[in-house]
């Protein structure tokens, strides 16, 4: 069986390209994820790295 690969993704642009701070001890201390394109923030999903595209084009037809 193959083992899925799960990545993060901005619900409001819909890139890949996220930064992950790290994690604190306690988590009050956490921080939430970050996109480098549109500088949201906030705790984004993680999708199959195979459904980015449809995930896109969702996300695509819900802004028009």
């Amino acid at each position: 069986m193959k083992e899925k690969k799960f990545i993060k993704i901005c619900p409001k642009c819909g890139s890949t390209n996220i930064t992950i701070p790290p994690s604190g001890l306690d988590l009050k201390m956490s921080q939430p994820d970050y996109c480098k394109d549109c500088k949201n923030r906030g705790i984004f999903p993680e999708i199959e790295e195979d459904k980015v595209e449809y995930f896109k084009k969702v996300l695509k037809n819900k802004e028009a």
